[in-house]
């Protein structure tokens, strides 16, 4: 047994050695607690830890202390697919399609997580001796891994969101798993470095466009459930049409639409976990008036339909959470 294993005993107490769910070379904990209930995979080699977190969370909690992993972990990096929360200190919303990043040798972020939400989220933990292989083989002296992290974590979701989607669906065993998640480990990394690299070499935006995006952005987000007409969004930003989209996407890595369309099915997501409202009224709710056009959409960015979300909620209950 690893060190790192030792570690997650602590927190949590039962191991479950034929869980189907992920890939059979990595370990499974099963944890019932008063704030969650859930399932913790993780698979471990001298370089990383690539882990999956399937969680419902009962009641609000805190995380004031997560210096345990600073002996084995350099730096935490997850893709959060489903959740809800805040970070505290500086405040920022924790949310699917968003990226949870700390770095162990820095001062600790407390972060809230709600209850009655779920927490799905798909991570690499690097290793110091990987960051230190990787700049050795490269050359790239003058990286900070953590820098490079917290800098592009708002450009890595979709290249991220896919990765994180083939090391769900693994389902390899013996050495093919080993080189399987030895690759996705490295694509990971990869995927920040040249992030990083494009935000450095493109030309940065004027104060004036980045604030007029920035405006566009949280207008959307205030009022998702509209129809917002785009020459009321090119005023907000004080552009053209064609620059606006162009000046958004390089901003945000994605459309003025599906930026649009991922805040609705993040607020639908917490109507199905926190009402009884049925398909037909939460597509009202955010801005649908096809519940068959709500529900295409929600199972394009969270991968299930609502009823089979709706359904996992119901799970938990009797003590089967996500299977």
């Amino acid at each position: 047994m690893t060190d790192y294993e030792k570690l997650i005993q602590h927190h949590m107490s039962n191991i479950c050695p034929d869980y189907p769910k992920y890939s059979p070379i990595g370990k499974v904990y099963y944890e019932n607690k008063k704030h969650y209930e859930g399932y913790y995979w993780f698979y471990e080699t001298d370089n990383f830890v690539v882990d999956i977190s399937d969680f419902f969370i009962k009641k609000d909690f805190i995380e004031t202390d997560s210096h345990y992993f600073k002996q084995h972990i350099l730096l935490v990096n997850n893709y959060i697919i489903s959740g809800s929360g805040e970070w505290l200190n500086p405040y920022e919303t924790i949310e699917p399609f968003s990226m949870f990043i700390m770095d162990t040798t820095s001062p600790f972020k407390r972060y809230l997580l709600h209850g009655n939400s779920r927490f799905l989220g798909v991570g690499i933990k690097f290793k110091q001796k990987m960051v230190e292989d990787y700049i050795k083989k490269t050359g790239e002296e003058d990286f900070n891994i953590s820098t490079i992290f917290f800098g592009t974590q708002n450009y890595m979701t979709q290249p991220i969101s896919k990765l994180s989607k083939e090391i769900i669906d693994c389902r390899l065993t013996g050495e093919e798993a080993k080189l399987f998640f030895e690759e996705k480990a490295d694509e990971w990394l990869s995927i920040a470095i040249d992030a990083y690299k494009e935000h450095q070499d493109r030309k940065e935006l004027s104060f004036e466009d980045q604030n007029g995006i920035e405006n566009v952005a949280r207008y959307i987000e205030d009022h998702y459930p509209f129809d917002i007409p785009q020459d009321l969004l090119e005023s907000i930003a004080a552009m053209g049409g064609t620059k606006l989209k162009e000046t958004f996407k390089k901003v945000y890595h994605m459309s003025i639409t599906e930026f649009t369309q991922r805040k609705r099915m993040n607020i639908a997501e917490n109507l199905l976990l926190t009402t009884d409202f049925d398909s037909k009224d939460i597509a009202k709710a955010i801005g649908y008036n096809s519940a068959s056009r709500f529900s295409t959409l929600f199972k394009r960015y969270k991968g299930i339909s609502p009823t089979e979300f709706r359904n996992q909620k119901k799970e938990v209950s009797i003590k089967t959470p996500f299977t």
